[in-house]
């Protein structure tokens, strides 16, 4: 048993551009490790340089995250305004959108830090977001909850590794349909230079699942709060 913190959140819009996307930014069913403690240091009201320092406050901290709802999705085109020469020319690009999203988000570590988060997520510094700053999201709800070992299944949720590797068992319902799991490499923390421009650190392939798809992974160790099984992402 352990005692994590859940802090569920919802919003209209919501977006995790894949890196490595760029005329068409596909987004990620739910926030990445990177998201999910940046928002965190935005409700502790810490800059990029105390969030991804040696010593941060959240160094220790491990992550996970479920989807509680399926959400929308959109494409939206946008266009850039660009300077060549001395011409201003338009590029457009496609954007995919999620709308009216619910998460939880799960954090583990010192209890000491947990009650600091837990009193920051209520009252946080800054706004927060889920994706671009513009994307704000409400706190529905945050606690301090205890966690079991439990049997290692799981959907809609995120699991390190690239599930396509992994020795898994699927358990389908008749009649389901779903998306195929979306892995991608990311990285579980950066480092900020002194120009103030942060560096991916830690890439590590990461399988997002969706609702839809319930699977069984001997390999990974489980935790289950809420009724809801999920592994951490950065142990």
């Amino acid at each position: 048993m352990q005692t994590v913190l859940c802090v569920t959140l919802r919003a209209p819009v919501a977006s995790f551009r894949r890196p490595l996307d760029h005329n068409y930014q596909r987004t990620l069913p739910m926030p990445p490790p990177t998201t999910i403690l940046g928002i965190a240091g935005a409700a502790l009201g810490l800059a990029d340089r105390a969030l991804w320092a040696p010593d941060g406050p959240l160094r220790g901290i491990k992550v996970s995250v479920w989807m509680d709802e399926e959400p929308g999705r959109a494409r939206d085109q946008w266009t850039l305004l660009k300077i060549k020469g001395s011409k201003m020319e338009r590029s457009p690009y496609l954007r995919e959108l999620l709308f009216f999203v619910r998460y939880t988000l799960v954090y583990g570590g010192d209890v000491a830090v947990l009650q600091r988060l837990r009193d920051a997520f209520v009252d946080p510094m800054y706004p927060l977001s889920l994706g671009r700053e513009d994307e704000l999201a409400l706190v529905e709800a945050v606690d301090l909850a205890p966690a079991r070992e439990s049997e290692p299944v799981f959907t809609g949720t995120v699991l390190p590794g690239d599930i396509r590797q992994m020795p898994i068992g699927v358990r389908l319902r008749e009649g389901i349909r779903f998306e195929p799991p979306t892995v991608e490499t990311l990285p579980l923390r950066f480092e900020v230079d002194a120009r103030g421009i942060r560096h991916p650190q830690d890439m590590k392939p990461l399988s997002f699942l969706p609702p839809g798809l319930t699977v069984e992974v001997s390999t990974l160790p489980a935790w289950e709060c809420r009724e809801r099984r999920f592994t951490w992402l950065n142990s």
